[in-house]
C-alpha cells in the first residue's frame, strides 16, 4: 500500500444535518439573507465558465490576483458593487440591482430553485 496517499474516511452526507438547521428559525434567517448573494456568485461562476474564462484570466481582466476570485466563488461573498462591476465588465456583461419589498421577495423565493 503507498504510504504517500492519504487516504479519508467517507463522509457523512450533509442533507439531513442542512434539514435539522434549516428548522432552526435564526439559522434559517441567516441562511436565507446571504440567498441573494449566492444567486449572484452562481451567476458569475456559470457566466465565467459558458465564456471559457478561467479564473486566472478574469483576475487579469480585472486587475487582482486568481486568489482573489478562488474566495469570491468559494466563500460566497462580493466585497463591493464596484468589485462586482468590474467583474460585469470582464465577463461583457450588465449589473442589474433591485431593491424588492420583503414580502414580494418571498413570493418569488417560493418559485426559485435552489442550487
Amino acid at each position: 500500500m503507498d504510504k504517500s496517499k492519504k487516504v479519508y474516511p467517507p463522509s457523512a452526507p450533509i442533507e439531513p444535518f442542512f434539514q435539522k438547521m434549516m428548522r432552526d428559525p435564526e439559522f434559517k434567517r441567516e441562511y436565507d439573507a446571504l440567498e441573494p448573494e449566492y444567486q449572484i456568485i452562481r451567476q458569475i461562476i456559470e457566466m465565467r465558465i459558458k465564456r471559457k474564462v478561467s479564473q486566472a484570466e478574469l483576475a487579469r481582466r480585472i486587475g487582482t490576483k486568481q486568489p482573489s476570485i478562488a474566495r469570491l466563488e468559494s466563500q460566497k461573498r462580493i466585497k463591493n458593487l464596484d468589485y462586482l462591476q468590474r467583474i460585469a465588465n470582464a465577463l461583457d456583461a450588465d449589473v442589474q440591482v433591485r431593491i424588492i419589498p420583503r414580502a414580494a421577495r418571498a413570493n418569488n423565493r417560493r418559485t426559485v430553485k435552489r442550487v
